[in-house]
């Protein structure tokens, strides 16, 4: 049985540190620590947990912000055990998250990804319906360990309007991956109502491979979303090219 509801008791939150450290391979100095998310959950926040079968294997953690006037949770964390990502539990999270959020009085949830990371991109962008107008360079200084290893930590920020019919819908239903053939004349050419960025397949394979390559992808990557930006363009959507061995993140000049 999968149960997704709020943490309250102090031995819960001490499991959330084990749960960091499964999902990215945090150092300890690195787990965001357990006494800072109960008052969090006190005082306007959101920590909930995922049990499967009476044991906790993952979380979301989410903190309240303000920005351009705005009211809005930000999710700061969420985290699936190692052995169980990439199977939904990620999305049973997302789904909890956004209905409790709703009945706090939220309508928006943020947060930041690496936009690199082809499936978490696809899954905040095309699954949950999230969009993106902002990009970050190294905001959390270049990686030590598990994942960011080796990168600036560059991010897009996500924005999920949790009341919008393009988030409703998707809660409701699973939307087919999107399959185009993007016309190499439209990747980095923001002079069109719609524009592509191409983001690497397996970011971690190339880190493995030949980190400088790697680093090509970031800087290449950061110069088309900041230009994109600038210019009025909005990330909306992941497709995948005709052979799928590529993906692109969409952007188009719309109010989303």
């Amino acid at each position: 049985m999968v149960i997704v509801r709020n943490i309250t008791e102090i031995n819960d939150f001490k499991q959330l540190r084990d749960i960091q450290q499964s999902a990215w391979g945090f150092g300890e100095e690195e787990t965001e620590p357990h006494h800072l998310m109960t008052r969090v959950q006190k005082y306007g926040g959101l920590v909930q947990g995922l049990w499967l079968d009476d044991k906790m294997v993952g979380f979301s953690y989410a903190v309240p912000g303000r920005w351009e006037g705005e009211f809005f949770l930000y999710s700061h964390m969420l985290a699936v055990i190692r052995e169980l990502q990439s199977q939904g539990y990620g999305f049973v999270l997302k789904k909890a998250q956004r209905e409790e959020a709703l009945k706090m009085g939220y309508s928006v949830i943020r947060w930041n990804f690496d936009p690199l990371e082809s499936l978490n991109t696809y899954f905040n962008i095309h699954r949950l319906g999230a969009v993106s107008v902002e990009y970050e360079r190294d905001i959390y200084g270049v990686g030590e360990s598990g994942l960011h290893k080796g990168l600036p930590t560059d991010r897009l920020i996500a924005t999920w309007r949790l009341d919008s019919d393009r988030v409703a819908r998707r809660m409701e239903s699973k939307i087919p991956s999107l399959v185009e053939r993007v016309p190499s004349d439209r990747i980095g050419d923001f002079s069109g109502e719609v524009t592509y960025v191409e983001i690497p397949k397996n970011i971690r394979e190339i880190k493995m491979r030949d980190l400088s390559e790697a680093l090509n992808w970031r800087i290449r990557t950061r110069e088309m979303f900041e230009d994109a930006f600038r210019k009025g363009y909005t990330v909306t959507e992941i497709v995948f090219s005709e052979d799928r061995e590529r993906v692109f993140c969409k952007l188009e000049r719309a109010n989303i």
